[in-house]
């Protein structure tokens, strides 16, 4: 079966999960038909015509011969989801049916460094009542130990298809304390809606959007969650030109337009930049930016974490390659091609629901290779100089990694004042 197999069933079989109801013939006929249009979304659009060497006919063939014996909504979820996992792609997902509720946890995680962290608690969430708490090092979550490589299946197996009403996690207190915590989530009724929509008000449900601009003497630091509106981003570059430097913190930026790229590139350079080759099935591409002659000139340092990805990723490279900025933080989270979404439509009820059901397909239809050759996907961004907060310094709110941005610039800023520079 293999290992993502194996991994995705371990989730199915987790106790603690929200109950799918078992599967009748007529939803099983449904996931069957979901199957055949997840394979024709992923053999008409992946870049790779040769799927990095993974048997499709037999992959589908075999999730087909499992989806004959599943016995809920939930399994055969899972079933679908792992057909896609196989590619160990970042970019190339399943997602199913919406259910009519939503669940709210009350807390994430991230990676710093090679440890998972709790990254944030919601106010009065049962998760805050039971003591978690921001900076707590995480030992176990359910049966599994989120590294660098699982913490992304974690979500997204948690979040679209196999939903928990109730998650254990041992953590590790800053102090070295050990606490074992059952917490219990968070389940809404909630209406129907568009798809891709649902799936980022469940992946950004933690994370208010920002783009923030304040100025530290003669620096003008920018904060963005993500590469939105090229004109965005040519204001604040034009902005800065009214500054001798220039921080651009990245943490979070889950990516965005690849016009944005060329957007902010275009500012910082008063050349022409290559900023790398998209290769799809059919062609390569290639992406450059047309640089100003009265560019932003002055000193860059960019910060990047483990959950800086896709454009952000491919921003910070590049002006390591062009020796622009420095960056600084922690190792990028890898994340890096170009997808496209593919909705679909059930015409008939789903699961129950009694209406129709939506699900779609993310499907990658782009690899980027840089400038210099490489590929960053699964690989990141390694900073010019790796800073990584302490379970002290996050439980404290301190930021030590913008405090070191602000002095690599000539400037003076303890962590605790870079820990209250940002509004909360």
């Amino acid at each position: 079966m293999g290992k993502r197999a194996a991994f995705l069933l371990l989730f199915f079989a987790c106790g603690g999960a929200l109950a799918s109801g078992q599967l009748s013939s007529f939803d099983r006929g449904n996931s069957q038909s979901m199957l055949k249009q997840i394979k024709e979304d992923l053999t008409k659009n992946y870049y790779d015509a040769k799927f990095h060497g993974v048997d499709v006919e037999k992959v589908f063939a075999e999730a087909a011969e499992r989806l004959k014996t599943a016995q809920s909504a939930g399994e055969a979820s899972a079933i679908l989801a792992d057909t896609v996992l196989r590619l160990d792609d970042s970019h190339t997902k399943f997602y199913p049916p919406e259910r009519l509720t939503r669940v709210d946890y009350g807390w994430t995680a991230m990676m710093i460094g090679d440890q998972p962290f709790v990254s944030w608690v919601k106010k009065d969430s049962d998760a805050e009542k039971k003591g978690l708490a921001v900076g707590d090092r995480i030992l176990a979550w359910n049966r599994f130990g989120p590294t660098r490589a699982n913490l992304w299946q974690i979500q997204y197996v948690y979040r679209h298809i196999r939903p928990q009403q109730l998650q254990r996690l041992v953590v590790q207190k800053p102090d070295g304390a050990e606490k074992t915590i059952d917490i219990e989530s968070k389940v809404e009724n909630r209406a129907a809606g568009d798809l891709n929509e649902l799936i980022r008000d469940s992946e950004d449900s933690y994370r208010t959007p920002f783009h923030y601009e304040k100025a530290h003497r003669d620096t003008l630091v920018i904060a963005m969650s993500s590469f939105g509106e090229p004109d965005d981003v040519a204001r604040f570059m034009k902005k800065a030109r009214g500054y001798k430097n220039l921080v651009l913190d990245l943490r979070g930026n889950g990516g965005g337009y690849v016009v944005t790229i060329e957007a902010l590139c275009s500012w910082a350079f008063d050349r022409d930049v290559k900023i790398g080759t998209e290769k799809t099935r059919k062609e390569d591409l290639a992406v450059e930016a047309k640089g100003h002659k009265d560019a932003f000139t002055g000193k860059m340092v960019i910060i990047i974490d483990s959950e800086s990805a896709s454009a952000s990723e491919v921003t910070a490279r590049i002006m390591q390659i062009e020796k622009r900025a420095t960056v600084i933080g922690d190792r990028s989270a890898g994340a890096v091609m170009t997808s496209r979404f593919y909705s679909h439509r059930l015409g008939q009820e789903m699961y129950g629901s009694g209406s129709a059901a939506f699900y779609g397909t993310s499907i990658t239809v782009a690899d980027t290779i840089m400038p210099d050759g490489f590929r960053l996907e699964k690989v990141g961004v390694t900073p010019d100089e790796t800073l990584l907060p302490t379970a002290a310094d996050l439980a404290t709110g301190r930021d030590p990694v913008l405090a070191r941005a602000i002095a690599l610039l000539g400037g003076t800023m303890t962590a605790e004042q870079a820990g209250k520079f940002y509004p909360k």
